[in-house]
């Protein structure tokens, strides 16, 4: 059952996710609720994060960690569970395509109880070399409006970085009470987020 809930947060209770897909259709002509442009004042968020993922002298952490960046493959699926026009498609991404969000509030005995389903389209993508960059942007369809932006570099001196940009705040029908939980949230995904891949790169190097 799906109720519009707190003016922009699609609340699923008792879902595992599983016909998420039809979101992809459903909201599909939703419109970017973010640009850079938008006039910058104390109700936005930002948020960097630099971590050095490790020394590389032959490029296979690199490429490791450009696959797990271009495949969307950031988050734990306990926190967020994606389903994305490049997933379906078994591709990589491409620029304007969709990502449906399954945010995961409350969970019981690992069993879904209540989660918020939300919408970005991915605007930033870069697969060189020595740089991998996936971004995307919020649409109508989110409870916030704002981009997260994750570049991976292979430097001139061998080390791999990571760096997490992001810019955000609530939809402005959001009720504020509601502020001060989705910041905690939005913290905590960013580092659950960033812990969860980095373990993910190395551990898939050490298995080659």
């Amino acid at each position: 059952m799906i109720n519009n809930i707190l003016t922009t947060a699609k609340l699923n209770w008792f879902n595992d996710g599983c016909c998420d897909v039809i979101y992809l259709d459903l909201w599909d002509k939703a419109s970017l609720n973010f640009h850079p442009d938008l006039p910058n004042d104390n109700s936005w968020h930002y948020d960097h994060y630099e971590h050095v993922i490790g020394h590389d002298s032959s490029g296979q952490l690199f490429q490791a960690a450009a696959n797990f960046l271009l495949n969307y493959q950031f988050y734990p699926t306990s926190l967020i569970s994606p389903t994305s026009d490049f997933s379906l498609n078994e591709r990589r991404a491409r620029l304007g395509d969709r990502i449906v969000q399954r945010i995961h509030i409350f969970q019981l005995f690992g069993l879904p109880v209540l989660d918020v389903v939300t919408m970005t389209e991915v605007t930033h993508l870069l697969d060189s070399p020595r740089q991998a960059t996936f971004g995307y942007t919020t649409v109508d369809t989110h409870v916030e409006q704002g981009e997260w932006i994750a570049s991976v570099e292979w430097q001139n001196d061998d080390t791999v970085t990571l760096s997490v940009n992001a810019v955000s705040r609530p939809v402005r029908s959001e009720p504020k009470r509601n502020y001060g939980y989705m910041r905690s949230l939005q913290k905590f995904a960013h580092q659950q987020g960033i812990d969860f891949y980095l373990n993910n790169v190395k551990t898939a190097v050490i298995n080659k």
